[in-house]
C-alpha cells in the first residue's frame, strides 16, 4: 500500500511540476523569470521520474531501474541553485542573475562526472552502487561508491545553504520594496518563505531516510514515514507551483515608465552622481510631492507605488527617489506612511470613528502595518493615542 501512494504522489508530483514547467515556457512577459522557474520545476520532474514510473521501468526488461536512478541523479543537485537563482531574478528590479553563475552548478556538474561512469558500467555494477544489493569485487567499484556517497551526503548541506541564501535575499528585497510602495504587504513574496518552511520539512525527511538507510541493524523503512516523505514532496511542488505561476515581478516598473527605481538610500551616493537633477530642481521636486500628499491627498491610495506619483507630478521615478533620499532623508515607504499617520492622529483626535476605519480612511490596507507604523512614528498604539487626546480634550473615546 505504501508503495503505490509513493508512486501515486510521485506521479502527481511529476505531473504538476511538467505543466508549471511546460507553461512557463509559453509566456512572453518577463521572459527570464519564467525561464528560470521553468529550469527549477523541469528539475523537480526530472527528479521524481524515477518513483512515477517505478511499475512501469520494473515491468520493462529493457529497462534497468538503478541506471535511471543515477542518470536522474544530478538534478538533485540542481534544486537549490534553480530555485535561488529564481528568487535572485524575481527580486532585482532588471531581472539579473547571480553574478559567477558557473559557482552554483560545481555540485551538479561532479554529480554528474560520477553518474557517468556507473551509466557506463553493468548493470551489477550499477546495481550495487545504488542499493544494497550485489557485491563490491573492485577497486574501481569501491572508489565509486565512495564517491557516490559523499556526493549523496553533500545534498542535504547544498540544500540548507541555499534556504539561508533565499532567506538573506528576501530581507533585502523588503527593505528596497520600501522605496517603491507605500503598502509592501502584497509585494514580500511572502509564499516563499511558504515554501522555504517546506522546503526544510522536507529536508529533514530526506535526512531521515538517510539515516534509515545508513542503519546497520538492516531494519526496513516504516511505511508511515515514506508516505509522509512523498506526501510533503507533493505539498511542496504544488504549493510552489500555484504560487509561482501566479508571481509578478515587484520590483519591475509599470508599463508607462520605463524607469526603474534607484536603490535604497545607503547605496544612492555613488548611483546620484552623474544625474541630471540640480538642487534647485531637488527642491521644486521636493514641493511637489509635499503637495502630492498634503493637497492631493495621494497618500490615501492603499496601492500607491513610486511609479504611481511619477506619473502624478510628472517626473521621472529615478528624481523621485534621488529627492525623497538626498533631500527629504526618507524612503518611498517612510515618506507616505508619515502622513498616513498624521491624517491618522488627527482623525482619532477630532472624530469617533473606529481605528479600524480610520486604518483603510487613511490609505492603509491591513490593521497590523497601521499599528506598527503609528507605533513607530507617534510612541504608542492608536488606542492609547486617542485616550491620551480624549482625556486632554474631553472627546468620546469609546471607539477603539
Amino acid at each position: 500500500m505504501d508503495d503505490v501512494v509513493v508512486e501515486l504522489t510521485s506521479t502527481g508530483t511529476f505531473a504538476i511540476a511538467a505543466f508549471g514547467a511546460v507553461f512557463c515556457l509559453m509566456q512572453t512577459k518577463y521572459s527570464r523569470i519564467n525561464r528560470s522557474f521553468a529550469a527549477f520545476l523541469a528539475a523537480v520532474a526530472m527528479n521524481n521520474l524515477p518513483d512515477a514510473f517505478r511499475q512501469l521501468i520494473d515491468a520493462t526488461p529493457t529497462l534497468h531501474g538503478p541506471a535511471i536512478d543515477i542518470a536522474v541523479w544530478p538534478s538533485n543537485f540542481l534544486l537549490g541553485p534553480l530555485f535561488w537563482i529564481y528568487v535572485f531574478i524575481l527580486t532585482s528590479p532588471e531581472q539579473k542573475r547571480p553574478t559567477r553563475l558557473w559557482r552554483h552548478f560545481v555540485l551538479p556538474c561532479l554529480a554528474l562526472l560520477a553518474a557517468l561512469p556507473v551509466l557506463a558500467a553493468s548493470p551489477d555494477v550499477s546495481t550495487a552502487l545504488m542499493s544494497d544489493q550485489g557485491e563490491v569485487d573492485t577497486a574501481w567499484t569501491l572508489a565509486l561508491m565512495v564517491w557516490v556517497g559523499v556526493l549523496q551526503l553533500a545534498v542535504y548541506p547544498q540544500i540548507a545553504l541555499y534556504l539561508v541564501l533565499i532567506i538573506r535575499r528576501l530581507s533585502r528585497f523588503r527593505q528596497k520594496l520600501r522605496d517603491v510602495y507605500a503598502s509592501t504587504e502584497r509585494h514580500e513574496l511572502r509564499w516563499i518563505y511558504v515554501i522555504g518552511g517546506l522546503g526544510a520539512l522536507f529536508w529533514l525527511t530526506q535526512a531521515g531516510l538517510l539515516f534509515v538507510a545508513f542503519d546497520t541493524t538492516d531494519t526496513e523503512t516504516p511505511a508511515a514515514f515514506l508516505i509522509f516523505a512523498s506526501l510533503a514532496g507533493f505539498a511542496l511542488v504544488s504549493a510552489t507551483v500555484l504560487w509561482g505561476l501566479r508571481q509578478r515581478p515587484p520590483l519591475v516598473p509599470d508599463v508607462e515608465d520605463p524607469n526603474p527605481p534607484e536603490p535604497p538610500a545607503s547605496e544612492t551616493t555613488k548611483k546620484y552622481e552623474k544625474s541630471a537633477l540640480s538642487d534647485e530642481a531637488s527642491q521644486r521636486l521636493g514641493r511637489k510631492l509635499r503637495a502630492a500628499m498634503e493637497i492631493d491627498h495621494l497618500h490615501r491610495d492603499p496601492n500607491l507605488s513610486l511609479w504611481a506619483l511619477a506619473r502624478h507630478t510628472g517626473a521621472s521615478s529615478n528624481y523621485i527617489s534621488q529627492t525623497l533620499n538626498e533631500q527629504i532623508g526618507e524612503s518611498f515607504f517612510d515618506f507616505v506612511n508619515g502622513y498616513r499617520v498624521a491624517e491618522a492622529k488627527t482623525l482619532l483626535a477630532t472624530t469617533d470613528k473606529s481605528v479600524l476605519t480610520i486604518t483603510y480612511d487613511v490609505g492603509f490596507n491591513a490593521r497590523s502595518s497601521f499599528y506598527n507604523a503609528f507605533k513607530r512614528i507617534a510612541g504608542q498604539t492608536p488606542s492609547s493615542y486617542r485616550k491620551t487626546m480624549s482625556q486632554r480634550d474631553g472627546l468620546d473615546d469609546s471607539k477603539s
